[in-house]
């Protein structure tokens, strides 16, 4: 039984594709439904090639600017990089300075003490 109703649903689709073929194929008004659906087909086809050609357009435009912010971020980072290290070297600059100074009064002093402790010594 089981193939009985399947012979009869494979010779029911053959004769619904059939008939769809002779009604597009063979008629005058399904010929022009084909033509309709050929050219409708044709068109969307067109229209989604030249969809995908404008956004493929804006896509490589952002890309193109992306690229370019990023190009200006990194130099700005760069920049301000070498900024802080010339800063950073100036203050390190100073503050040997300063400390060059404070190591040499230190010396001035230390020599003005000793100068008066052997003054000291040398009177008793």
């Amino acid at each position: 039984m089981k193939n009985k109703n399947g012979l009869v649903a494979f010779a029911l689709l053959g004769l619904a594709v059939g008939t769809a073929a002779y009604y597009l194929l063979g008629t005058e008004d399904g010929k022009k439904q084909l033509d309709c659906a050929n050219k409708g087909l044709k068109d969307l086809t067109r229209s989604v090639k030249d969809l995908s050609k404008k956004e493929a357009k804006r896509a490589r435009e952002f890309a193109k600017t992306a690229k370019e912010d990023l190009d200006e971020l990194r130099s700005k980072a760069k920049d301000a990089g070498k900024n802080a290290i010339d800063k950073a070297a100036v203050k390190a600059n100073e503050w040997a300075e300063k400390a060059s100074q404070a190591a040499g009064n230190a010396k001035d002093v230390s020599s003005e003490y000793a100068s008066k402790a052997k003054s000291e010594l040398d009177k008793a």
